[in-house]
């Protein structure tokens, strides 16, 4: 699309619900609602720009993005280039929380070639920090290209004097790739630079917050110090609860319970399982956590029984590459949900046979770990005295 016409003005193509301009602030209330639909549209994108990458969001997010696409459309080849790169670009950051991984990384990629075409680089860095996380740990060699990329075009532009969102996405895709690498001194550089950005204090903040918090959990449980990740992983849900984050929440949930098991409280175990259950994830699609970093994704189930096969399917792919800790909780959250369906014996066979298959791993230490837990279910069912 070529550059609108100086002074072009074009009517709203549709209105806005009067409802979603309330709490806005009136300069962005008065864009919104101007006849020049460029203005309107752009002014849209900013309210979406702000609404936190949550999976509770994704309907309101929708909503705004709608009223774009009509603005946009009202607009036609006087659409603003950079206008069209945001909508194609909010369009894949709202796909990736909906966990519609494809379509979100084929609107990235066309957001990114118009970006390229129209020698936007600041959108470009957006665009390749909003999907290297995404990519980081089931597509490592395009992940590699992209994080080349986006520090090449970081190297071409000035340092921002304020640190914003932007910084915070390339801050978080940094986060991403270094735990995807396993490079866990990297990591803790990483979320120690985060750390002092000083980013605007908005309700993107939470998210980035969420974010970290399940990388701070990554570093604990992969130095196999299972307290503090249990404080980390509790820090996280809270976060995931404050914003009806019922997907994210239902998987934090589930590590707490592997976490509970492996510690031999099976009650707590339980409950967190329930919790877990009762989050009712509302995505249809699977996408593990990019900063948690583990293969786990519960949120489609509905009842203990396939929350158990979610995480059978879980372990196997733990094993196939390799991931000791991914492995381990996965396996320990599965025994934590059997129990919850009143299936104790089941969760003792499922942890023998995951105990068999850990011996296959580099990791020698997930093996042991799992017979103690099996261990202490049976002391805890009084079927093994001490």
């Amino acid at each position: 699309m070529s550059q609108r016409s100086t002074g072009s003005v074009h009517p709203v193509a549709a209105g806005v619900p009067a409802q979603w301009l309330q709490g806005l602030h009136p300069g962005l209330r008065n864009r919104i609602t101007s006849v020049d639909a460029a203005v309107s549209a752009d002014a849209m994108l900013d309210v979406v720009d702000a609404i936190p990458a949550f999976s509770s969001n994704i309907a309101q997010a929708s909503g705004w993005l709608g009223a774009v696409r009509s603005a946009v459309g009202r607009l036609g080849e006087e659409c603003p280039e950079r206008t069209e790169v945001r909508l194609l670009a909010a369009i894949a950051r709202m796909a990736f929380a909906a966990r519609e991984t494809s379509p979100a990384l084929a609107a990235s990629e066309a957001a990114l070639t118009r970006a390229i075409e129209v020698g936007d680089g600041d959108m470009q860095v957006t665009i390749l920090a909003q999907r290297i996380p995404f990519l980081a740990h089931n597509a490592p060699v395009p992940a590699s290209r992209d994080v080349r990329a986006m520090d090449a075009q970081l190297a071409q532009m000035p340092p921002a004097l304020t640190p914003g969102h932007r910084e915070g996405d390339v801050a978080l895709a940094r986060i991403a790739w270094a735990g995807a690498t396993g490079d866990q001194a990297r990591l803790r550089l990483e979320l120690a630079q985060f750390g002092r950005l000083g980013l605007p204090e908005d309700d993107r903040l939470a998210f980035a917050a969420f974010a970290t918090t399940l990388a701070v959990a990554q570093l604990h449980l992969r130095a196999h110090q299972r307290a503090q990740a249990a404080t980390a992983l509790m820090q996280a849900a809270q976060l995931a609860d404050a914003h009806d984050a019922t997907s994210e929440l239902a998987n934090v949930h589930a590590c707490i319970a592997a976490l509970a098991a492996q510690a031999g409280d099976f009650h707590a175990a339980v409950a967190h399982a329930q919790a877990a259950l009762a989050a009712q994830g509302a995505c249809r699609h699977v996408q593990p956590d990019p900063w948690l970093g583990l293969p786990i994704d519960i949120c489609q189930a509905r009842d203990a029984g396939s929350a158990v096969q979610q995480l059978a399917e879980a372990v196997l792919h733990a094993q196939d590459v390799g991931d000791a800790t991914g492995f381990l909780i996965a396996a320990t959250a599965m025994a934590a949900f059997y129990l919850a369906d009143r299936r104790a014996m089941e969760a003792l066979d499922g942890l023998n046979e995951a105990a068999e298959a850990a011996q296959m791993l580099a990791d020698e230490t997930v093996s042991p770990a799992i017979r103690q837990v099996a261990e202490s279910l049976l002391r805890h069912l009084g079927i093994l005295r001490t």
